[in-house]
């Protein structure tokens, strides 16, 4: 009855240190520094995911710069919202859905397999409503399932884009960069943790019968 106890004791140890050891070593996707190009609508910057991810990962961006639309008559940052009023009676801190129901001008990553997704929301936070939006944007460990709905693979391309339907009249760009000091740590995975502890606690338990068995 007590080795019974002390098993299922031990059973939920375990099970406590795998989920925090999980959630304590999260890892953020490293961003090369990339300029995305108000150009780069149907193609842009790309780069290769290099280890696997978990949806819990997270991603961490600083964005600068604006790009202009419409022969610059349409500028935004990098969540789509206008720094100021645009020629189609658009005010500062306004913004226009444009293809795939994101806003024009919005930076976009993704690849045609899991589909672009809007990096930057289109939000207060990010300068919808404000007369003079800021240009210099950040993501800081925003869960990876969030942006992809799930994490990512090793050898993954992802491209950076910008939203809108041609090119043609578009110019400026984003400087995009991982800020410094992000955690690159991979993240073990559950059953190495409990490989790893179950072989600890039977090594010590083995250790404590030969004692026994020599006194």
């Amino acid at each position: 009855m007590d080795n019974k106890v002390s098993f299922a004791t031990a059973g939920l140890v375990l099970t406590a240190i795998v989920f925090s050891a999980a959630s304590a070593n999260a890892v953020s996707l490293t961003i090369p520094t990339t300029t995305v190009n108000g150009t780069d609508v149907f193609s842009g910057p790309s780069f290769t995911v290099t280890s696997n991810f978990l949806g819990t990962d997270t991603i961490s961006l600083d964005v600068s710069g604006t790009v202009d639309l419409a022969s610059g008559g349409y500028t935004v940052n990098a969540a789509g919202v206008l720094i100021q009023g645009s020629t189609f009676g658009d005010p500062a801190g306004g913004a226009r859905v444009g293809p795939n129901s994101i806003n024009f001008g919005a930076l976009l990553l993704g690849n045609t397999t899991i589909g672009f997704r809007q990096l930057f929301l289109t939000n207060a936070g990010n300068g919808l409503g404000n007369s003079a939006p800021q240009t210099n944007l950040s993501l800081t460990d925003v869960s990876l399932s969030s942006i992809f709905g799930s994490g990512l693979n090793s050898g993954t391309v992802l491209q950076f884009r910008v939203n809108d339907s041609d090119f043609g009249n578009n110019s400026g760009g984003f400087t995009v960069s991982t800020p410094i000091n992000q955690s690159t740590t991979a993240v073990p995975e559950p059953f190495t943790i409990i490989g790893t502890l179950i072989g600890s606690t039977a090594a010590v338990r083995m250790r404590k019968k030969l004692k026994a068995e020599k006194a």
